[in-house]
């Protein structure tokens, strides 16, 4: 089956680190949750023959919808595509913008997975960051969400801040856990191209943390969480068992998902496309009854293979009976080089069933990949 992304592109105030599409101002609200609407139900039948197990409402900041804006999205969804009634439903939060009250009425919708971007419980990293809240709330927020039923949430923590300690760091990881959730997505601080954070490493303001200390920071959370009985599942990603997010796994698994919003991105029947990054634009074009869409690619058999070796080494491994179901030829033998002076090197490690990486070779996975297995 396959996923739904919907890209809400509000914010109150854009982070110094972020470089996802976003707005802040929701002048264009009312227009824009129209063309969402639209949006989807212009793709209903192209879509009638797909089934949907997994909604993902991404950002931007989703939880600042109202409740009844969220519910008319629930409801065109479910009126023009075709959804499991098991499907993982999950919203994206920031701590700053739900009440006790919205949590409450959030989980009245069909939203059983919340995930908060609570990126830090310091709250100089949190100032730093250009959060909107302090920590008191983003500890508030989760058992605010637990006390209103929600039994399967994640949390957004970032490492490698500037002058960030392994002790304070730590302090995160063993926060997150005191709230006995069941995800954790923990990041690399990066420094994207056109975002504040860029500028200000450019211009010398900040120094970034060193190589080494984000290695030791990396390691040190897939021991503690792993040890703490976390799957360390996806580079940056760690579950408990059973709590798997099964909407990025569509991403890992290379399997289809659909896009609604501006920037939103689409794999379909082995093509790749993304709606344009402006909500003028996005509005404009729904408005005209056309699609949204600015970019698009057909992925080859060669794109596809090296994308389904990458996500699968930056996950939870390569299976060989799945590749050579979806490729027709043996991993091993074709790789049969490169297998063996990774696992030499302790870069990864290999079973009668699957070739994976090590938590050394996770760091290095983009080198990695591009260097041994790109065709």
């Amino acid at each position: 089956m396959s996923g739904i992304y919907l890209h809400i592109p509000f914010c109150e105030t854009k982070c110094i680190y972020c470089d996802f599409y976003s707005v802040t101002g929701d002048t264009l609200r009312e227009k824009f949750i129209t063309s969402l609407l639209n949006e989807i139900k212009l793709s209903s039948d192209e879509l009638k023959n797909k089934k949907f197990d997994t909604i993902f409402f991404g950002g931007g900041t989703p939880s600042l919808l109202t409740v009844s804006e969220l519910s008319q999205i629930f409801n065109q969804l479910f009126k023009s595509l075709n959804i499991s009634s098991d499907s993982e439903v999950t919203i994206e939060c920031n701590p700053g913008t739900v009440s006790k009250q919205k949590l409450y009425d959030i989980k009245k919708l069909p939203v059983n997975r919340l995930s908060f971007g609570i990126q830090s419980f310091s709250d100089k990293e949190l100032r730093f960051l250009t959060r909107i809240h302090n920590s008191q709330e983003a500890e508030r927020s989760v058992i605010e969400a637990q006390e209103a039923g929600f039994s399967n949430i994640n949390i957004d923590l970032i490492s490698s801040l500037p002058g960030q300690t392994l002790n304070t760091w730590k302090y995160n990881l063993e926060k997150a856990l005191s709230l006995n959730i069941q995800h954790i997505s923990a990041y690399t601080l990066t420094y994207e191209k056109g975002t504040p954070l860029y500028k200000m490493k450019t211009t010398g303001r900040i120094r970034p943390e060193s190589e080494e200390t984000e290695s030791m920071h990396y390691r040190f959370t897939s021991d503690f969480l792993t040890d703490s009985g976390f799957e360390h599942y996806e580079i940056s990603n760690f579950a408990l068992p059973g709590f798997r997010c099964r909407h990025n796994l569509k991403y890992w698994n290379s399997e289809e998902y659909v896009g609604f919003g501006p920037s939103a991105s689409s794999y379909l029947n082995k093509t790749r496309f993304a709606n344009v990054k402006s909500i003028t634009k996005y509005i404009d074009k729904i408005s005209k009854g056309e699609k949204a869409v600015d970019f698009m690619e057909f992925i080859d058999e060669k794109t596809s293979l090296n994308e389904y070796i990458f996500l699968r080494l930056r996950s939870s491994g390569l299976d060989f009976k799945r590749f050579r179901s979806k490729f027709g030829f043996d991993f091993r033998n074709k790789f049969n080089k490169p297998i063996e002076e990774l696992t030499q090197k302790g870069y990864a490690k290999i079973s009668e069933n699957e070739f994976k990486l090590t938590i050394s070779g996770y760091s290095l996975c983009d080198e990695i990949t591009v260097k041994y297995f790109y065709q």
